[in-house]
């Protein structure tokens, strides 16, 4: 990655002089890619219509890679007016490709794509980077005469089927960042280096987010939301951070969190472990408090995942009496020294009772006696 400061920033940067601004950053970037130990590795690169040009696309290819560009306004060298003459009356659907040779002798290929019969797309491509037979099809949205949503199967060819699956990354990417997270629009301010803090800030959360996502660490299961949101994550991400700084200066012990009553409001607890990975436990302040309980201590272990001790629920006996359930300490049953309890650890199950006596902490013992997860470890979210 690299900043790109303006025309007059830019214009010393290598390669700018001699190929343009978009090829050089194009081959810059690739400079740092060409290699992987002593060997060299070819890349199949696809860029927007900002990189996209005849230029880039041939030096790109004299340097041993393939690669595939829309191209909209940088047109030099490509038929973009014979293309556009050629599809004029053409129905969605329609492509047509030409094969020449660019001035460094690498041969390319200009592809012009109808999508619908008003818009063209322009694409030009090393020799090698894709098939140009049909693919997956394109999925048009339209609305019909009686206002239903109707769809349309529109043919493309392979190669840009996998271009659209692919480049629009970086707009998913600003898409959450800018306008799910809007942390610019949250903190207002008129401090540029508050500002650029702010946006960096907003790059790692959304980086996170999709790492989480890619690795299956995330097991989010809320019956009224399908797929966890980058703004409840942040909020998972910050209380994580809050909560859990203390094991940055006591490495491999467990986490022992401040013992409060309860979480943040609208807090939820999801864990996941392992692979196959499977639900531990999920648990909102919510269902907790609806059933008459409260968190009444919540200690970490090293695989960073929360337990909470709270109460049995209250019953009422034959006489009227209310009374809360009681059942034996499972570690002072194990000693063969039985203790009733009306606490248990309800991220282990309702059959964990443990103490929660001062000269009796069987709970913080039970915390501290889990062993750490080799394979993969649990990832507690709350927010």
């Amino acid at each position: 990655m690299e900043i790109q400061r303006g025309s007059a920033g830019m214009k010393d940067a290598l390669y700018n002089r001699q190929f343009g601004a978009t090829a050089g950053c194009t081959l810059r970037l690739l400079e740092n890619t060409i290699a992987e130990g002593d060997q060299e590795v070819r890349h199949g690169i696809r860029g927007d219509a900002w990189f996209g040009s005849v230029l880039t696309t041939s030096e790109v290819g004299i340097r041993g890679h393939e690669g595939v560009f829309q191209v909209k306004t940088n047109s030099a060298l490509y038929p973009k007016s014979f293309i556009e003459e050629a599809l004029k009356e053409a129905p969605g659907g329609v492509h047509i490709v030409l094969k020449g040779s660019a001035p460094n002798g690498v041969p390319l290929v200009a592809i012009g794509y109808r999508y619908s019969r008003k818009t063209t797309l322009y694409f030009v491509a090393t020799e090698n980077a894709g098939s140009t037979a049909k693919g997956d099809s394109y999925i048009m949205k339209y609305t019909d005469s009686y206002g239903n949503i109707c769809t349309r199967l529109v043919d493309r060819p392979d190669l840009i089927s996998k271009f659209f699956a692919t480049s629009n990354t970086i707009d998913t990417h600003n898409q959450l960042r800018q306008f799910n997270l809007a942390l610019e629009k949250k903190w207002l301010t008129k401090n540029p280096y508050f500002r650029l803090s702010t946006t960096l800030l907003g790059i790692n959360v959304v980086d996170t987010y999709h790492l989480s996502s890619w690795h299956g660490v995330i097991n989010y299961s809320r019956k009224d939301d399908k797929k966890l949101s980058v703004c409840t994550f942040a909020g998972i991400l910050s209380y994580q951070l809050i909560h859990q700084r203390e094991r940055l200066s006591r490495s491999g012990e467990p986490i022992f969190l401040n013992n409060s009553n309860s979480l943040p409001q609208g807090a939820t607890v999801v864990t996941t472990e392992g692979s196959p990975r499977t639900s531990i436990s999920s648990l909102s302040v919510h269902d907790v408090e609806s059933g008459g309980k409260s968190i009444v201590r919540q200690l970490g272990d090293v695989n960073l995942k929360l337990h909470f001790l709270v109460k049995y629920d209250t019953t009422t006996d034959p006489s009227g009496r209310k009374r809360s359930k009681a059942r034996p300490c499972k570690l002072c049953k194990e000693k063969q020294n039985r203790k009733d309890t009306i606490y248990y650890c309800i991220s282990c199950g309702i059959s964990c009772s443990f103490c929660n006596d001062p000269d009796r902490d069987c709970f913080k013992e039970h915390v501290t006696s889990i062993a750490r997860q080799t394979r993969s470890s649990g990832l507690l979210i709350g927010v």
